[in-house]
């Protein structure tokens, strides 16, 4: 298994046991995530376009978190949002 799929699977077990996870866990993940994807595409080279992008609504969510304003659908939702 590749680390990418590895950090997948984890994204998908962590999404399906949100009510285990703190806050601080939920947004560790989430910040992991974007950073996760914005390396890979740096790696092969994929500029950030116009329009809406997934990493700034990973890191909108991660930052909410704490503050209580999503909720674990929203947090899951964001986990499981293809990039």
């Amino acid at each position: 298994m590749t680390a990418t799929d590895s950090f997948i699977a984890e994204l998908v077990r962590d999404a399906n046991r949100l009510d285990h996870l703190d806050s601080w866990q939920k947004r560790r993940m989430l910040e992991r995530a974007a950073m996760t994807i914005r390396d890979m595409r740096e790696t092969i080279g994929m500029p950030s376009g116009p329009g809406r992008d997934s990493l700034v609504d990973l890191h909108t969510v991660a930052l909410s978190i704490e503050r209580g304003w999503r909720g674990d659908e929203e947090i899951r939702n964001a986990l499981l949002q293809p990039p």
